[in-house]
C-alpha cells in the first residue's frame, strides 16, 4: 500500500489552467512544449519526495501557486516583466522534475538522474522554446542560495550578477521558497 499525503487538488482543472496560460504565450515551439507536457507526468507528479507538495499533482499545483504569487508581485515593480515571462518562469521553473519521481510502497522516491536542478529545467525548456535573458536568469537562479550550496549549480558571484541584471530573481526565489514551506496538508511531513 502506497503512503499517501492526499492533498486534494483538481488535476484536470490545474491541467486546463496551465495549458490555457501557456497558450497565451505566443512563441515558436509553444505548441510542441504544451504537447510535451500533456504527454508527460507534469500534471500528476509530486513536487518533491519529502520537502513539499508530496502528492499527486503537487508539481503543477506548486507551479501554479508560484505563478500566481509572482504575477501579483511583478505588478508592483517599476519595470515589470511581460506577462509571458511571468507565466513561463512560474510554470516551467521546475520542469526538471518531470519523470523525476516514482511512487513506491514507501511513498515517492527520486529517480537518480543528471545533476543540476535549474540547469536541467532550462535545457528542457530550450528544446522547445527560446527564453529571454531575464527568464533564463530567473529560472537559473530560482533556488537562490540552495542553488549554490546544495546543488552547486553556480557561485555566489554569479547569483549576485543575476540579481543586478534581473532584480526579480531574488523575489522569484523567495516566492518559490515560501511556497515550498506552505502547509498543504496536516499529514505532510516537512523538514525544518
Amino acid at each position: 500500500m502506497a503512503l499517501s499525503f492526499n492533498q486534494h487538488v483538481d488535476v484536470e482543472s490545474n491541467q486546463t489552467l496551465t495549458i490555457d496560460f501557456l497558450g497565451l504565450v505566443k512563441r515558436q515551439g509553444m505548441d510542441s512544449l504544451i504537447n510535451y507536457l500533456q504527454n508527460s507526468n507534469y500534471f500528476t507528479s509530486p513536487a518533491s519526495t519529502r520537502y513539499h507538495n508530496v502528492f499527486e499533482g503537487g508539481l503543477c499545483q506548486h507551479s501554479l501557486n508560484v505563478t500566481r504569487e509572482f504575477s501579483a508581485e511583478n505588478t508592483k515593480w517599476q519595470k515589470p516583466l511581460p506577462q509571458d515571462s511571468v507565466i513561463l518562469c512560474g510554470l516551467l521553473h521546475d520542469l526538471c522534475k518531470v519523470g523525476a519521481y516514482i511512487e513506491t510502497d514507501k511513498g515517492y522516491e527520486s529517480v537518480k538522474g543528471p545533476k543540476g536542478h535549474a540547469t536541467r529545467s532550462i535545457s528542457k525548456i530550450k528544446e522547445y522554446i527560446e527564453l529571454t535573458p531575464r527568464e533564463d536568469d530567473i529560472i537559473r537562479f530560482h533556488m537562490g542560495t540552495f542553488g549554490i550550496y546544495s546543488y552547486r549549480e553556480h557561485t555566489v558571484f554569479a547569483l549576485h550578477q543575476a540579481v543586478v541584471r534581473t532584480p526579480l530573481c531574488q523575489i522569484f526565489a523567495a516566492i518559490d521558497q515560501a511556497d515550498s514551506k506552505r502547509k498543504t496538508d496536516a499529514t505532510q511531513s516537512r523538514r525544518v
